[in-house]
């Protein structure tokens, strides 16, 4: 496991660490998410869902296909993933949110990077949502190994600042 030595305000360094990436076996197979608070953020394309062991994002088709592009479907790993209070970024792929994260979900997804465990991100679904909707999952828990094979690592980072010491614009 590698966990960065956490955030660092002077040089907006991010809480990071390594997760394991899956695809499943078949395309459209997946796990449901589970018991889970849907946090409303004010913003239509995209959903945060909070559970005890994991976080999921629900995004807007398109948005979903441009993150899915960058983070789960290539065989080599993404530089970083990167969650701010007003963002979304990996690579190519930078989505603002309309207003500042809420700070419940931000601890959740720093408890879930904080755990000592491996963490693991894959797409999952949910029966209370429309058909076709995938949950991008980070995760305390493996996924099932009969839907999904791991595809390789990535990092994922939570700034927790807004994300203004990052110079990139996209």
């Amino acid at each position: 496991m590698q966990v960065s030595s956490g955030f660092d305000s002077r040089d907006h360094r991010p809480l990071e660490r390594e997760v394991k990436r899956y695809a499943a076996y078949f395309r459209g197979w997946c796990q449901a998410f589970g018991e889970h608070e849907a946090e409303e953020t004010g913003d239509d394309a995209i959903s945060w869902l909070v559970a005890e062991q994991q976080v999921g994002i629900i995004l807007s088709r398109p948005l979903t296909r441009a993150l899915y592009r960058e983070a789960l479907r290539r065989q080599t790993a993404p530089p970083l993933l990167t969650i701010s209070p007003r963002c979304l970024r990996v690579e190519a792929f930078h989505y603002r949110f309309h207003k500042p994260l809420e700070a419940h979900i931000l601890n959740a997804v720093r408890a879930i990077l904080q755990a000592p465990q491996d963490l693991h991100l894959y797409l999952s679904y949910h029966f209370m949502y429309p058909s076709g909707t995938r949950i991008i999952t980070l995760s305390r828990s493996k996924p099932l190994h009969i839907i999904y094979k791991e595809i390789g690592p990535m990092r994922i980072g939570l700034l927790s600042d807004n994300g203004a010491g990052q110079k990139r614009n996209a």
